[in-house]
């Protein structure tokens, strides 16, 4: 485990190092170029530490880009001591410390990724937005993409944030349009503003932001979207694209935000509680133009006033939303379903009343053949006796 502070490094590393059971030599253990040994041991848990300065063990410094960077690098160097057989390797693990160069690291310190016997990789600049359709009960991804008007769509928007600072995702605006083009023309607007979920100010709609499971799950934002169909297009498809952006956890203001508007209330609320309104912008429409500074292709911003961001697409389609009318004869009770198709059915009326005078005609004949049967059975008996 690397922990890299504003001025100090601190290594952690368990002597299980190759996951093997078998524990290696604190001995054997260096820290860079100058070879530094661990300064503290825990033998209770089989762990050392090495807590030594950015500057020192040999480290080297490289300004690359936007980033501060710090490398140095783990030594295992096993002593075998003449034995013919081995049980642990020698190996050389990178380990990479980047700081922004216009970022507080005191207060987002980056946190590093190491990679045993591997080079380290960076996630810089390589953040992956995805939308995601899920089940009603948030844990399972939904494959059917069909839904019906009245049912409410369950939609995830994710991030991927390895080798990042802590980082919370929004989503400033999304639109739902009949093909992949984002542009195109009807359109209609679900998210705007920064964050104003604007469906849900629809007076037919129960489209809402859900909390999420687990608080921690800073990586995730979660919706719910009342389905609908275009007005006077019998598609029946829609496409939702999606505008995400990642910010500092602590920057939580009217532009990095998720409200939904409470209709019995007549107000706008955000998903998560706040010391100031956050939402009020949603009434007027207007929640602040960005100022935004662009770096190269790689689509992240500098914005000037709220620290950094990385912002981002992510699509989902097309969905087919049907009639409610499709689906009404499978929701009706079996009788009356069977009712239904008799009727439909030719001669379902005629035949069933043949059926019913046949099976009284067969009834009344057994009757009478019973009783014909009893009387000449008693005539017979009778004409015995008098005999």
């Amino acid at each position: 485990m690397v922990q890299c502070g504003e001025d100090k490094l601190l290594l952690r590393v368990q002597l299980d190092l190759f996951g093997t059971r078998h524990l290696i030599k604190t001995a054997d253990l260096t820290l860079g170029t100058a070879g530094c040994v661990p300064t503290r041991i825990h033998s209770q848990n089989h762990t050392v530490l090495f807590d030594y300065g950015l500057h020192e063990c040999g480290s080297r410094l490289q300004m690359i880009g936007d980033f501060l960077i710090y490398t140095t690098h783990l030594n295992h160097t096993p002593d075998y001591h003449g034995s013919v057989i081995v049980r642990t390797n020698g190996a050389v693990v990178p380990i990479e410390c980047r700081y922004f160069r216009n970022s507080n690291v005191s207060s987002d310190p980056i946190k590093p990724t190491w990679i045993p016997f591997s080079s380290t990789k960076s996630g810089e600049g390589h953040l992956s937005f995805s939308l995601r359709l899920m089940n009603g009960d948030w844990l399972t991804e939904r494959t059917l993409t069909v839904y019906y008007l009245g049912e409410l769509i369950h939609i995830e928007a994710s991030v991927s944030m390895t080798n990042h600072m802590p980082l919370k995702l929004y989503i400033d605006r999304c639109v739902a349009t009949l093909s992949p083009d984002k542009d195109s023309t009807p359109r209609y607007s679900i998210i705007d503003h920064n964050g104003c979920l604007l469906d849900s100010k629809a007076e037919d709609s129960f489209s809402t932001f859900v909390l999420p499971g687990d608080e921690r799950e800073l990586d995730k934002l979660r919706f719910d979207l009342d389905a609908f169909r275009f007005l006077g297009d019998d598609r029946s498809l829609i496409f939702i694209s999606c505008h995400l952006k990642v910010v500092p956890v602590d920057q939580r203001d009217s532009r990095n935000k998720a409200c939904t508007f409470q209709k019995v209330y007549n107000v706008w609320t955000p998903l998560e509680e706040s010391s100031i309104d956050i939402c009020v912008c949603c009434h007027v429409g207007n929640c602040g133009a960005t100022r935004e500074l662009w770096f190269g292709s790689r689509g992240r911003r500098d914005l000037s006033e709220a620290g950094l961001k990385w912002e981002g697409e992510a699509s989902l389609g097309p969905l087919l939303i049907l009639d409610t009318d499709v689906t009404k004869l499978a929701t009706e009770s079996l009788n009356e379903a069977e009712r239904r198709m008799q009727e439909r059915s030719p001669g379902g009326v005629e035949s069933e009343v043949v059926l019913i005078v046949a099976l009284t005609v067969t009834a009344v004949s057994l009757i009478s053949a019973s009783l014909l049967a009893l009387f000449l059975y008693r005539k017979h008996k009778q004409t015995q006796v008098n005999q």
